[in-house]
């Protein structure tokens, strides 16, 4: 069937539905199902019928995805790779802070999952986060102004909720399932690669500088 077809098949709220769900799809990239009313009545309205969706978009190289499994619609963008039509995520550029803060988020987000949290929401704090960021030997760079940009921006796509104002130690981050959908794997490991090296860095320098202190004991 073709989208005109589809529409004539809509009562006037539902083809309303419909262009509000597509423009939050083209804003926001994902929908999260569990996120509140608004987002559970739209993702329920995409996955009955997903269908007229995958049509509308694919007229302007998109589609979308329904995990069921995780409550998360997604619009994802075709591309052309050794003339082989290969489903790739809807592309954002990050800054070097934002690709730091996403990472470090993502690991909390997995990290609960292999503990079983499968049920309520999986809440962090800024000082979790600062901890994660500690690990890596990076947390002095991201400050406290690129920490709320990172969490802004991603809270504009669905990937987060920041609840109370960062900074504060009442605040709270709301992870978001989409945030596995945020990244791929290869990706996580370049990034896993560099911090690594960076730290085998750091350690190296930090040996060096006792040495050259003992030296001059």
């Amino acid at each position: 069937m073709s989208i005109e077809q589809y529409l004539e098949q809509y009562t006037s709220s539902e083809k309303e539905m419909f262009q509000r769900t597509c423009r939050r799809l083209l804003k926001q990239t994902f929908i999260v199902r569990d996120k509140n009313e608004e987002s559970k009545r739209l993702y329920y309205f995409v996955s009955k019928n997903p269908a007229p969706f995958s049509e509308y978009f694919q007229c302007i190289g998109f589609d979308i995805v329904v995990d069921r499994n995780n409550g998360v619609i997604m619009l994802r963008n075709y591309a052309e790779e050794a003339e082989t039509a290969k489903i790739q995520s809807n592309r954002l550029s990050l800054k070097k802070d934002e690709s730091i803060v996403l990472c470090c988020l993502w690991i909390i987000y997995v990290d609960n999952l292999k503990e079983g949290n499968l049920t309520r929401p999986i809440l962090t704090s800024v000082t979790d986060l600062r901890f994660e960021l500690e690990k890596f030997g990076i947390r002095d760079e991201v400050g406290k102004a690129s920490l709320k940009r990172a969490l802004d921006l991603f809270s504009r796509y669905q990937l987060v909720e920041v609840n109370g104002k960062v900074g504060d130690a009442e605040c709270l981050i709301r992870l978001y399932p989409s945030l596995e959908f945020a990244m791929d794997m290869e990706e996580f490991k370049k990034f896993v690669e560099i911090t690594a090296d960076r730290m085998k860095k750091i350690s190296a320098d930090e040996i060096e500088e006792q040495d050259n202190a003992d030296g001059e004991e």
